[in-house]
């Protein structure tokens, strides 16, 4: 099946951010929350996402020409012109404008009867999540392709109260979409062969604001594969920061200058959401009943004070 139009629903920093995705792509896109003002957040966050990229871009050229003339290379005026056509911004104004025109918000599923294929990106709770998928699932057309934006939670278990869970499937991705290219592509046991090669074949396609988007298939397992590596590593962090081994800053510090991490594992955290670090460790914790998943007491105490990190301005580090 040729997919031509996408529809999103949940519009928060995940949804948004894979809805532009998508329309940064060419697709027409439905962008679905419960009410128009979450909606009308989303579209406010992808304009915010387009806008920084544009920024980004346009800024390029300048900060290489500093660069190479920092090392005491004097460039002329000829050379600094080449280097400003090579990183040629591909975003413009009237681009951002078409991408956000591609992109159609709603509080409904009037019109999902002729979408292709369809993300599921609420929050992540299992009962949730079955319940907007059994919706999406009763309002499109029965070979829909139907996937769920989780970072742990079982398809076959969300999968269990659809009409075709044949056509659904996990893609997770990883925050923020629109950099990082990754994106899990995990089967459930009732997920069909065609519908995990459409997936991959789809997704090999796409492009985010650095390039090319990379699927890997992953069997269905807690944590698939990415969170079961890093999400320990960020509880540990946590553990070691309750522990008094070190402050918030010199354990991020360690890491990335001693392990090469390209950001530190509580500065991780507090971007990817306390919540969602604590839900996952947990989840890994009950299913692997392993001690080394065992959840941070420091994590759960943060969530019930609500320091949830960049999402609402505290956790780890003030935002």
């Amino acid at each position: 099946m040729e997919i031509r139009k996408i529809a999103v629903v949940g519009s928060g920093s995940m949804g948004s951010a894979i809805a532009e995705i998508f329309a940064f792509n060419g697709f027409e896109v439905i962008l679905k929350d419960r009410n128009i003002d979450l909606v009308n957040a989303g579209m406010g966050k992808i304009k915010k996402i387009l806008q920084g990229q544009l920024l980004f871009q346009e800024g390029r050229s300048s900060k290489e020409i500093s660069r190479i003339e920092s090392l005491g290379v004097m460039l002329s005026e000829e050379q600094k012109e080449a280097i400003r056509k090579k990183l040629k911004p591909e975003l413009t104004e009237k681009k951002v404008d078409e991408i956000l025109g591609r992109i159609k918000p709603v509080v409904d599923y009037s019109e999902f009867k002729n979408v292709d294929y369809v993300v599921e990106a609420v929050f992540e709770n299992m009962d949730v999540k079955k319940a907007v998928m059994k919706d999406i699932s009763e309002h499109c057309r029965e070979n829909a392709i139907i996937s769920t934006n989780t970072s742990s939670l079982s398809i076959t278990k969300i999968s269990s109260f659809l009409r075709n869970p044949e056509r659904s499937i996990v893609t997770h991705f990883f925050n923020p979409p629109y950099t990082l290219p990754l994106v899990e592509i995990v089967p459930g046991i009732r997920t069909s062969d065609s519908t995990v090669k459409e997936m991959m074949e789809f997704y090999s396609r796409l492009k985010n604001h650095r390039g090319l988007m990379r699927p890997i298939r992953v069997k269905e397992v807690p944590g698939f594969l990415v969170n079961r590596i890093l999400v320990p590593v960020l509880n540990e962090a946590a553990i070691m920061l309750d522990e008094g081994v070190a402050d918030a800053r010199d354990i991020d510090t360690a890491m990335k200058l001693g392990a090469g991490f390209p950001m530190g594992p509580l500065e991780l955290a507090d971007m990817v959401g306390i919540d969602v670090t604590f839900d996952v460790i947990r989840i890994l914790y009950e299913e692997y009943a392993d001690q080394k998943y065992r959840p941070s007491l420091l994590l759960k105490r943060m969530v019930d004070s609500n320091k949830l990190g960049i999402k609402n301005g505290e956790g780890f580090y003030t935002h």
